[in-house]
């Protein structure tokens, strides 16, 4: 008994704190710097002083799908708002460019390499896709798993 005790209390513990460290709403986005399937170096400071809607994606079809919903963002918003995705899973730059190629329309904005998994690692990525709002401050506003532009479009707004 005491030795299931001991185990359910590790347990417990080691839940606590993988999940204690998520990033959320209301907490400081944290910085990232990664290079664009472009070439670009894009990192989440330069757009300090805009509303960035981050989507962390793989290789799969519901974030094709979620990538989809943001451009729908894009058109409606415009410059008005930074969108920004990011291949989280480490997928080489050839895999990724084959695979946005595969999308129904092309994406106008930036698509981010993570080889090194630093954004799915600061950021405690769960969910695929995982969408966050950050505001212009740099403050998490919103973290979702994938969510239509139709929810996305009047939150952003309110953040404008």
């Amino acid at each position: 008994m005491k030795k299931c005790a001991i185990f359910v209390t590790a347990l417990l513990l080691i839940w606590q704190t993988a999940w204690a460290a998520v990033p959320k709403a209301g907490d400081p986005a944290p910085g990232f710097s990664l290079t664009s399937v472009d070439g670009q170096q894009v990192s989440l400071s330069d757009f300090k002083g805009k509303v960035v809607l981050v989507g962390m994606f793989h290789i799969c079809v519901p974030c094709m799908n979620q990538a989809m919903e943001f451009e729908k963002v894009r058109k409606e918003l415009g410059d008005k708002v930074a969108i920004i995705g990011i291949n989280t899973s480490g997928d080489s730059k050839d895999k990724v460019v084959d695979y946005l190629s595969q999308f129904p329309n092309k994406v106008d904005f930036p698509y981010l390499l993570d080889p090194n998994h630093t954004v799915h690692q600061k950021y405690v990525q769960r969910d695929m896709p995982t969408v966050l709002v950050i505001d212009s401050q740099g403050v998490i506003q919103a973290r979702s798993p994938g969510v239509g532009a139709d929810q996305l479009i009047p939150f952003i707004k309110k953040l404008l």
